[in-house]
């Protein structure tokens, strides 16, 4: 049998080591240096919308840097699950989601001013909270007005000490008789509010700011160790033997048990601590699960995308080819339906129970301009692509499966937003919205682009490369 290397060689009929030829168009400068500007452009809007509304913008950066961090999580996921199962179908494109995972480096430094602005309270998205445990303002009267809370000024105290059930609940009803439209969907009865603070007492010793930030940078070394581990180790493995090459995958997989679970349970709490405590009182155990499921889809959604566009400039020869990218789509189609199934198995079961607490972050975005927004993502996150991506005649037309991955990104980005916004008021897609995105994504497309041009785009030491590149051959 034939080393992987000359498989790899030869089998897709292409004499290289599948790296990007230098000047060779796209993918050696332009597509890194375009991300790169689109990242500037993103900088001068954020810094503008930093200036004229801290607190907006701080909404509008952690859509952002969630949108990049789903992004991460999807190819840290695809590839301790490639290790975990020994699976060779998956080899080929493994190296683009190595790359993308990885970029959780960049994800960090462009965290930093997120979890700077909320510390030193000019990002106030948690204070709701944060201010009930010493992190909060001495003017907490004033910050309630601006979020439509005046009705309970003579109950600053108690606000302060427990939150109100509508402190930052009622965010989204900031227009014209705001106050008077929140109380018409959200009765403010001793009842509630009791049951509210019950719920933020018993949740004290988990949402509080030291807890938060400790484990925030707890998360961040996880992924950080995960994606440098897995990355390094592949690359080392292009310039081993045949005999280290299976030692390091034998040392890949041993880990995986271990990354899968330090993985899966930093994506759930972070998901809890950055999205779903914007919404202190509300709690579902299955965000996690939905955050996850959008992240998956998206990786496979990204893989079609770089993959293809690498295919048809000769980049990688037939180590993906066709069957590769059925099995990438298929992948893909999947995850969309989980992503649809677990997102009304959450809405079904908490509208069905009818608990105020519990449906007001549904409610919120049911009002207003966020109900299109809902019934979009309904459209166009499940039923529009699912009829288009059901036929497997798309998922092997290799420019319609390309144009679904992208239909898709886009429902994933506006997913990410669906989850963030809605707490920052009434809808309003803006500038801010823009250039936190650009910043973001911008920057961290500019180093996964630039990171592929300098690497084999393949895993070119994997043992398993061979069987890869020719799985479909045994169908």
């Amino acid at each position: 049998m034939s080393s992987p290397k000359h498989d790899a060689k030869h089998g897709g009929g292409k004499p290289n080591d599948y790296r990007i030829p230098e000047g060779n168009g796209f993918w050696s400068k332009t597509a890194w240096q375009a991300s790169a500007v689109l990242a500037g452009v993103g900088l001068l809007l954020s810094i503008f919308g930093f200036t004229q509304d801290p607190e907006r913008f701080g909404y509008s950066y952690l859509f952002g840097l969630m949108t990049i961090l789903t992004f991460v999580f999807g190819g840290l996921f695809l590839v301790i699950a490639l290790h975990f199962t020994a699976g060779h179908w998956g080899v080929t494109a493994r190296r683009i989601a190595e790359t993308i995972g990885s970029g959780v480096i960049v994800a960090a430094v462009l965290a930093i001013p997120f979890f700077v602005g909320v510390a030193t309270d000019k990002f106030n998205l948690y204070d709701e909270w944060m201010a009930g445990h010493g992190h909060g303002h001495d003017d907490h009267g004033d910050h309630g007005d601006a979020h439509g809370d005046e009705a309970h000024e003579g109950d600053e105290h108690e606000g302060e000490e427990h939150g109100s059930l509508f402190g930052s609940s009622v965010a989204y009803a900031q227009d014209p008789g705001g106050e008077a439209h929140a109380e018409e969907h959200h009765p403010h009865t001793p009842q509630m509010e009791a049951a509210h603070h019950r719920i933020m007492e018993h949740k004290a010793p988990y949402l509080n700011a030291t807890r938060w930030g400790v484990s925030a940078l707890v998360y961040f070394l996880i992924w950080i160790a995960i994606a440098l581990f897995y990355f390094r180790t592949s690359l080392q493995q292009d310039k081993s033997s045949k005999t280290e090459g299976y030692a390091l995958t034998n040392k890949m997989k041993k880990w995986s048990a271990l990354s899968a679970i330090l993985f899966g349970l930093t994506l759930t709490f972070a998901a809890f601590d950055w999205m779903m405590s914007l919404e202190p009182a509300w709690y579902s155990t299955i965000f996690g699960v939905i955050v996850f499921a959008g992240s998956a889809m998206s990786i496979f959604a990204l893989l079609i995308v770089i993959g293809v566009s690498l295919y048809r400039r000769g980049h990688v020869g037939e180590a993906l080819n066709t069957e590769h990218f059925h099995d990438l789509g298929k992948m893909m189609f999947g995850f969309m339906c989980f992503w649809a199934y677990v997102s009304f198995s959450q809405w079904m079961l908490i509208w069905y129970a009818g608990i105020p607490e519990e449906s007001t972050w549904f409610q919120k975005r049911w009002d207003g301009a966020w109900k299109l927004w809902s019934l979009a993502l309904m459209i166009g996150h499940f039923a529009l692509p699912f009829y288009f991506l059901i036929s497997r005649m798309v998922k092997r037309r290799l420019g319609m499966l390309q144009f679904g991955a992208l239909w898709l990104l886009v429902m994933h980005v506006a997913d990410i937003y669906f989850f963030v916004l809605p707490q920052a008021g009434r809808f309003s897609f803006n500038h801010l919205d823009v250039g936190a995105l650009l910043l973001c994504g911008g920057a961290f497309f500019a180093y996964v682009f630039r990171t592929l041009g300098k690497n084999p785009l393949i895993p070119m030491g994997d043992p398993r490369l061979s069987r890869a590149i020719h799985h479909h051959q045994s169908h």
